[in-house]
């Protein structure tokens, strides 16, 4: 038998129980929307969702009343849910995602930060030769055009001995 004093305290453990699932929820939503994954992904994640929500009920289970199943525990996560979402479900994803905004942001800016000594070095390299490209241009158009110079000179020669010859 069972005490009043137990089955309070089963009663509001899993009562957290719906509380840490409802968290678990929140988590997967996030998750869903920052990946957006497509049909086969889709029902990786569901599956997975609802194996670590099975995990959740039942390890809840098991420290509160040895894995006993009784009404009040289905009512207890049901309440944990329910109050999870109206109190707290907002405020929980709001923090979340302030986090993960954060965090992508001191990403993005230790990125940065690691890469710049490498954006100098290539600048450093890359402006002289640029600088060297413009200048010398010109005179690189002039050479190539030097170069096949002969070649273009042959092969004008031919079409006008071929063109000369044609017409007598």
């Amino acid at each position: 038998m069972i005490s009043t004093y137990q089955e309070a305290y089963i009663l509001l453990v899993t009562i957290y129980g719906g509380i840490l699932i409802g968290f678990i929820y929140d988590l997967y939503k996030i998750f869903r929307g920052i990946f957006n994954p497509k049909k086969i992904a889709t029902l990786i994640q569901d599956f997975l969702f609802w194996l670590i929500i099975s995990i959740v009920a039942f390890y809840v289970l098991i420290i509160s009343n040895q894995g006993a199943l009784r009404f009040y525990n289905f009512l207890g996560f049901l309440i944990g849910a329910i109050i999870y979402s109206f109190l707290l479900s907002d405020i929980v994803i709001r923090a979340v995602i302030f986090i993960l905004r954060t965090m992508k942001k001191f990403i993005v800016d230790l990125y940065h930060i690691i890469t710049y000594p490498l954006r100098v070095g290539l600048c450093l390299i890359a402006v002289p030769c640029s600088y060297c490209k413009t200048k010398t241009k010109p005179i690189y158009y002039k050479t190539k055009r030097y170069v096949k110079l002969p070649s273009r000179m042959l092969e004008e020669t031919k079409k006008s001995l071929t063109n000369y010859f044609k017409k007598k």
